[in-house]
């Protein structure tokens, strides 16, 4: 009898023991913590990493932690072969370039006077990979948009082509354009541009300011450079002057532009003419300014030089191989000048430290994903997505990847006004599981976020490298806590992180990128 109740009391007990187990999911979600984000996070924006900037010193040394860090954690290298031994670099070549302190630009009058330029006066340059030169004929193409969901276009029935655009600054503001292109970011505004200066063949762009304040600092003010950080007569360099151009086995269609200020825009036509075009926008036509000046001759000279630069590329090969999800941050950031290092720790070495926490929960759960999962920290965001660009670019089949998770911006609060908890959730539209998945391991979990729901659709997709995702159609989602005072400032510091706030969002991304994963 005493032995029968042996027997039961030990299979009770074994029973209970069953389903006390943790399973693999909940073993990885307990390894991530404040410790682990900070203790990466902290090292990466510190002065040692010299801000991180793509194809510089501090960003090598950052590359060569974050592999170290995946070695170290037991996950695959996934990067280029040397001697057939696969590494963790994904190693490629941009061409790093800048405008000269000599360009040229003159406009020929109506009445054949030929007017000359003076650089940092009358105008400043965004300059092409090369140095080009040419003379063409002006023709206005309002702010250079074709938006066909918006039956808005800037050059339609234009001869464009092989011309020196005239071309206003910035994006409508007026009627339904202007209300559908108001949140556009700057940068994303900026891409689109150029890319369609590339598509219709533009040969130089003259961009003037429908208010003609483009520049507007005279050369006699006592201090010339007023920045946040910063006050006195001497112009620091700047991380905006050098941008990247890759892939360098194509040949670059990047116009020169050529930005100007009210004495070059009066020059070529009236700001009467300008207005009239700014207030058709919304009516049946658009006006069409008449011009004083009827061609331009230019010469943009640019500083060219080739920086090698790395991804940092590591897996956890799944059941099936070749389906794969892939989890990625950029790791760059705007490097140091004249004793000044931006930091960069909530952009982005939030990020980074998120991935490489759950980089550390994947292989905590002890088993093998269903699917592979692929990690990369990306250079060379801040300078046009060129990491994830190039990945794509050389990725064997792209169909492979049916999920990309993104972190850019994990560790601050937005505005003023924002609670703490607030993160945005952005997120293909057409693939509204996603959403749903993550309300349900906040619910099951008890994760302490307020979402924002940023979906976008297909073709839409802005601010980082899941734009590249988004144009081979792949899925994907990713966080971000909003823009700060210190965004790309000197005072991006890790002692501002809320460290909780990026642990509880790397916890929440770990369990939706592993569901989606072992579906």
């Amino acid at each position: 009898m005493n032995m029968k109740k042996l027997l039961i009391t030990a299979l009770l007990c074994s029973t209970f023991s069953v389903m006390a187990q943790e399973s693999p999911k909940d073993k990885g979600l307990k390894v991530i913590d404040e410790a682990t984000i900070q203790s990466s996070l902290s090292y990466l924006a510190s002065d040692w990493m010299e801000g991180r900037e793509a194809g510089h010193p501090g960003a090598y040394r950052a590359s060569d932690y974050i592999a170290s860090m995946f070695e170290f954690m037991g996950l695959e290298p996934a990067g280029d072969s040397i001697d057939g031994q696969p590494t963790y670099f994904q190693n490629f070549d941009v061409l790093e370039y800048k405008a000269s302190d000599k360009q040229f630009l003159s406009v020929q009058a109506k009445n054949g006077q030929e007017y000359t330029f003076a650089y940092h006066t009358d105008f400043e340059v965004k300059a092409a990979p090369a140095s080009i030169s040419g003379k063409g004929n002006i023709v206005f193409v309002g702010y250079g948009l074709d938006i066909d969901s918006l039956k808005y276009n800037d050059f339609y029935k234009k001869n464009v082509e092989g011309k020196v655009w005239l071309r206003l600054k910035g994006k409508p503001a007026k009627g339904k354009v202007g209300e559908a292109l108001k949140e556009l970011p700057s940068k994303q505004l900026h891409n689109i541009k150029e890319e369609l200066a590339e598509k219709y063949g533009a040969l130089a762009v003259i961009e003037i300011d429908a208010l003609g304040e483009l520049p507007k600092t005279a050369s006699n003010f006592p201090f010339r450079d007023n920045r946040k950080y910063y006050e006195g007569d001497h112009k620091l360099s700047s991380f905006y002057d050098t941008r990247l151009y890759s892939p360098v086995s194509k040949p670059s269609k990047i116009a020169p532009v050529f930005m100007g200020g009210e004495y070059l825009m009066a020059s070529i036509v009236d700001k009467n003419e300008v207005m009239k075009y700014v207030n058709s926008i919304g009516e049946s036509k658009l006006y069409t300014p008449s011009l004083f000046a009827t061609g331009a001759t230019f010469q943009s000279n640019a500083i060219v030089e080739r920086k090698r630069v790395r991804n940092v590329l590591a897996k956890v090969t799944g059941q099936m191989p070749d389906s794969v999800v892939m989890i990625g941050a950029h790791y760059d950031h705007l490097g140091k000048r004249e004793g000044y290092v931006w930091n960069g720790a909530d952009d982005n070495a939030s990020g980074v430290a998120a991935i490489l926490g759950i980089a550390k929960a994947v292989k905590a759960t002890g088993v093998q994903p269903k699917r592979t999962m692929l990690f990369a920290s990306w250079t060379a965001e801040e300078k046009g997505l060129h990491g994830s660009k190039n990945f794509l670019l050389n990725y064997d089949d792209p169909s492979q990847i049916k999920m990309y998770l993104n972190f850019d911006m994990i560790g601050r609060r937005g505005d003023w006004h924002s609670k703490d908890n607030q993160v945005s959730f952005i997120y293909t539209a057409e693939h509204p599981e996603t959403w749903d998945l993550n309300q349900e391991n906040i619910k099951d979990y008890n994760i302490d976020l307020e979402m924002f729901d940023g979906k976008s659709k297909r073709g839409e997709a802005g601010g980082s490298d899941n734009v590249n995702f988004d144009t081979y159609g792949i899925p994907y989602f990713w966080y971000h806590t909003g823009g700060h005072e210190d965004y790309h400032q000197v005072s991006d510091h890790a002692d501002k992180i809320m460290m909780d706030k990026a642990a509880e969002i790397t916890r929440l991304s770990y369990l939706n990128i592993w569901d989606i994963a072992n579906e």
